[in-house]
């Protein structure tokens, strides 16, 4: 089995998605409707389109998933995260783990928006490795893992009732925030025709 690779920034992956693409598929589409009526392409040339336009349909779903996933999190949509997993996916953030689409959906909906996990992200941006980025998509388009370098948003609850941390909130402040670099690893799984996540994990640099 063969792998289909693309390397490029995360700028152009998430915010262009595949317009490149997109655009020579459309080329290829547009010559073909010019060929004549009685002529046929040969066999190895339609597979190679379908090939192109299905590549280009996983990768587009798979930006948007992890859109929807980066987007939810930032705006504490915690209780709509679980969706976007796989029943057997498994993340680990920093630290804090969860194994199962159960696991997942008390991580978030409870521990996050309690603030109960000793560490939670807040948010995610694309850093200056970004180019380096990279979505590989198995020959069958059922399978995925990508790598996106990030900054991350840190947060540790405050925890305990001493004065500093009663100040604190008082405030308005819940948690200490810093920003740090790294990586997420992620993985993903095609499932009666929807990407789902299948793994997440986080790396500090």
């Amino acid at each position: 089995m063969t792998a289909h690779t693309t390397q490029r920034s995360r700028r152009a992956f998430f915010l262009q998605g595949g317009a490149v693409l997109g655009a020579g598929v459309a080329s290829t589409v547009g010559a073909a409707a010019l060929t004549p009526a009685n002529a046929k392409a040969p066999d190895e040339h339609s597979k190679n389109l379908q090939q192109q336009l299905n590549d280009f349909a996983n990768r587009e779903a798979i930006r948007q998933l992890h859109l929807t996933f980066t987007s939810r999190l930032e705006h504490q949509a915690y209780e709509h995260l679980p969706d976007l997993f796989d029943e057997h996916a498994h993340v680990q953030l920093s630290g804090v783990a969860a194994a199962g689409k159960p696991a997942i959906a008390r991580l978030f909906a409870e521990q996050y928006r309690n603030q109960q996990a000793p560490v939670m992200h807040g948010a995610y941006r694309p850093n200056a490795l970004q180019q380096n980025d990279a979505l590989t998509l198995n020959e069958s388009g059922s399978h995925a893992s990508a790598t996106y370098h990030v900054d991350v948003q840190v947060n540790t609850p405050l925890q305990g009732d001493c004065t500093a941390a009663q100040m604190a909130r008082l405030q308005g402040q819940m948690a200490d925030c810093r920003w740090e670099s790294g990586r997420l690893e992620a993985s993903y799984v095609k499932t009666r025709g929807e990407w789902k996540i299948a793994s997440l994990r986080y790396l500090p640099s």
